[in-house]
């Protein structure tokens, strides 16, 4: 049995998944790749749990490109630790490196966390056990946020900057408007987690949408990339609600 099961979710061909070789370079062999194509990532890593034969599961994107013997390191943090957050870098001099990615690092200093990212992050098999898996309610967006939350009620993360992952946050600003607008779709099922009432929904989304703060930016470019976030996070937001809203429509 393998000590660390990989689990990676793409609708990528095996032999076009980037991390897959950053993984074999490394001098540690005692682990397996398990890639799913389900149809949403939720499912995709649900159903990769399922089959992993280790204990120990490590989440990586496609594009995630780890560090050298990041999985030897891996593997020892689940020795003693529940789930651990790794330092995810966006390996560009742009715009989002210097203003939009700072949730993807936690620091040089390891502590605990409150979240993780799915494209670097860990758990032992016990926390599903204990506190369910991956939501498939969730397509792809705040799934993350989701798990985290229920993991830290019974658990720590524990972030160690040595368990670096270099990975691309967009590639364009109109990726990053696209991105933003996928994301806040999952935004109202949410808040739903959460306990927040559609009333509640609606008012965030309006104070969102109209808060002077959100348009504002370091330079021109920081302020038009800002602004179109915000504008294409409220559209995904108002998106999802009337999706909910028809969903409930119907079961009711």
């Amino acid at each position: 049995m393998p000590d660390v099961s990989v689990i990676i979710a793409t609708l990528k061909p095996r032999d076009e998944i980037e991390c897959i070789p950053y993984l074999e370079r490394g001098t540690f062999d005692d682990y397996e790749v398990i890639v799913r194509n389900d149809d949403r990532v939720t499912t995709a890593r649900n159903e990769g749990i399922r089959q992993a034969k280790a204990d120990k599961l490590v989440f990586l994107d496609d594009d995630s490109h780890p560090c050298a013997d990041y999985l030897e390191h891996a593997a020892e943090v689940l020795e003693r630790e529940a789930a651990y957050a790794g330092k995810v870098v966006h390996p560009r001099d742009d715009i989002f490196a210097k203003h939009f990615t700072p949730h993807y690092s936690f620091g040089e200093t390891p502590r605990y966390v409150t979240r993780f990212w799915g494209c670097n992050m860990g758990i032992h098999r016990d926390v599903f056990d204990d506190v369910g898996l991956w939501d498939e309610n969730i397509t792809w967006g705040h799934e993350e946020k989701e798990l985290a939350e229920r993991v830290i009620a019974s658990y720590d993360i524990y972030y160690d900057p040595e368990l670096l992952v270099h990975h691309c946050y967009t590639d364009s600003i109109m990726n990053y408007w696209k991105k933003q607008y996928r994301l806040e779709r999952q935004t109202p099922y949410y808040w739903d987690t959460q306990g927040k009432t559609t009333r509640w929904q609606w008012l965030r989304i309006a104070h969102d949408v109209f808060h002077p703060m959100h348009y504002l930016g370091w330079s021109a470019k920081h302020a038009i990339v800002r602004s179109g976030g915000n504008l294409a996070r409220t559209a995904g937001r108002v998106r999802g609600m009337l999706v909910k809203r028809r969903s409930d429509a119907t079961h009711s």
